[in-house]
């Protein structure tokens, strides 16, 4: 029992203590630094995030009496979207979302991506484009499971199966086409499949058809006037 008391033992305690202190104050160091550089590279990275989309539509009218914007991130009133003669899409203010169509106020000049919850809103993005059969957007830069597409500006979109492939370079499938052209390429979303239908490398000329496309890639590369209509390919299934 004295043996407990003595003073070598207590000197023992103390250090061991001090050891476990100095440990965790250590690991705590190391955990913060981990933080930092992760956060860092996730603000440093060009590439935008992942984002589902569920619907993409163009907007008939859009009703906001008050006026609204967005502000840091985050509409600032309440916005009403009418899609069609039978569905209002409503989205609360508060809802992270982008607006960049600058005609709102008049009939027919936006189209509208939204990420949904049943009949609620989550995210938003309001983009320039009147009534059309389909919508040119930026390249698809990932291939994903579930005939599920990521494009350049990180939307997630559902494709067909089978996606037309126009270009003057032969592909084998659109993984192959995405490899070869990514971001350079531009993708045809249909507003009636609510899918991606087609996609485009940079070397191939706009040809006319008899649908209305909209172009919302204009951060793409376009091709030269003088370069030949390309030609266009299937992928199969898979």
């Amino acid at each position: 029992m004295r043996q407990f008391f003595t003073l070598r033992f207590w000197m023992s305690l103390v250090a061991l203590v001090a050891l476990v202190v100095a440990v965790g104050w250590l690991t705590a160091g190391s955990d913060d630094g981990a933080e930092v550089a992760v956060s860092d590279s996730i603000l440093s990275s060009a590439s935008p995030a992942p984002r589902r989309v569920d619907l993409v539509h163009w907007v008939t009218t859009v009703q906001a009496p008050g006026g609204v914007g967005v502000t840091e991130g985050l509409l600032d009133a309440d916005l009403a979207l009418l899609l069609d003669p039978t569905r209002t899409m409503v989205i609360k203010a508060g809802t992270p979302g982008e607006m960049s169509c600058p005609l709102w106020e008049q009939p027919g000049q936006c189209t509208v991506a939204a990420r949904l919850l049943g009949d609620a809103v989550l995210w938003f993005a309001l983009v320039p484009g009147p009534t059309a059969t389909a919508i040119k957007l930026p390249g698809v830069v990932q291939v994903l499971d579930d005939n599920v597409v990521q494009l350049a500006n990180g939307w997630l979109l559902r494709r067909v199966s089978v996606v037309e492939r126009s270009c003057d370079d032969d592909t084998t499938s659109l993984r192959n086409f995405v490899d070869m052209f990514g971001d350079t390429a531009t993708a045809t979303f249909s507003f009636e499949q609510q899918k991606v239908v087609k996609v485009t490398c940079p070397r191939v000329r706009a040809t006319t058809t008899t649908s209305t496309v909209l172009d919302l890639s204009s951060t793409i590369p376009t091709a030269p006037e003088s370069l030949p209509e390309g030609t266009t390919t299937t992928e199969e299934p898979g």
